[in-house]
């Protein structure tokens, strides 16, 4: 907790307490009071990047432009101390920046809420006067990934297509069954352009809170089959290994070599209690009906030991 609130009682102490020799300057809480405010957008930031809650890879562009404009706030602070902390925080931010936020950009544009809308914003703030050519490069890339993915679509179908009977025996009911056949398969790239074309060329979707991406992408994927696909690899992008090392070591934190003979439905349910301790502690009580609905109690005359009853 903050020792912010509890000024007063600093500047009391050292009259209380004699071991106590100096209380903190105006200057010191006020620099003190200046960096949490800067710190509350990393803390949020480092919450989403743990993977408690596996967040889709199209929310984590915002936050990291969000943090690359405060450092460059932070750069012309009066405080010579966040001046000297961000010199040393920006060049490894650029490091990671240059790698990461051209792949993140794209789980951005094909968010139907932000598409080149999001990065059109953002890059004049970031790159000023350069923004122009950095939102074309985005655009591009963007443009080069999807028609790799529709090259690969046109290669699977049109090997397909040679291998299969191409004539009226597809189908004796109807005769143009072979046409719309090759139709599919002589599909140019220029065609799959127009798909994202058209994808970008539509209004954004309002921001809402309950806004499920994933389900966006299901039911449009008749009209956007390649974007689909393309948004499966991207949106399932880990933006931190955190969370993949942190699943690894939990089972070695509850199998030992003391106690490696639980039954599953056990070590299920104490890795459930972890997973609910966590969400009650985050103040997310909502789900904890739902998972205790899943994993019921086992009964004495299964196999194993009980929920209940369990020997750890």
């Amino acid at each position: 907790m903050s020792a912010i609130p509890y000024k007063e009682v600093f500047n009391h102490l050292v009259h209380k307490d004699k071991s106590y020799k100096q209380a903190p300057s105006d200057q010191d809480w006020n620099l003190a009071k200046v960096m949490c405010e800067k710190l509350k957008l990393f803390y949020s930031v480092t919450e989403m990047f743990l993977g408690v809650k596996y967040p889709t890879a199209n929310l984590f562009f915002p936050k990291i432009c969000e943090i690359r404009m405060l450092l460059q706030e932070c750069l012309i602070s009066p405080y010579v101390e966040i001046k000297a902390m961000t010199t040393n925080m920006i060049g490894k931010f650029d490091q990671y920046w240059s790698l990461i936020h051209h792949g993140l950009a794209i789980a951005t544009i094909l968010d139907p809420r932000f598409k080149m809308k999001l990065i059109e914003y953002y890059f004049p703030k970031i790159y000023g006067d350069d923004s122009p050519q950095e939102v074309e490069r985005i655009r591009k890339l963007t443009y080069e990934l999807v028609r790799e993915y529709k090259s690969y679509d046109v290669k699977e179908t049109q090997s397909s297509f040679n291998n299969s009977n191409f004539g009226i025996d597809i189908d004796d009911g109807d005769p143009l069954a072979s046409f719309d056949l090759f139709v599919s398969t002589t599909s140019t790239v220029d065609t799959y352009k127009s798909e994202l074309d058209y994808y970008l060329e539509e209004n954004v979707l309002p921001r809402t809170g309950d806004f499920d991406i994933l389900a966006w992408w299901k039911a449009n994927g008749l009209k956007y089959p390649t974007l689909q696909r393309v948004v499966k690899d991207i949106l399932a992008i880990p933006v931190s290994t955190v969370a993949s090392k942190s699943a690894f070591s939990t089972g070695g934190r509850h199998v030992t070599p003391h106690r490696n003979r639980l039954h599953p439905d056990t070590l299920e349910a104490l890795i459930c209690v972890q997973d609910w301790l966590w969400d009650e502690k985050l103040g997310a009580h909502s789900n904890k009906e739902k998972h205790l609905a899943k994993f019921e109690v086992i009964k004495d005359d299964e196999a194993g030991p009980s929920f209940v009853d369990f020997d750890i």
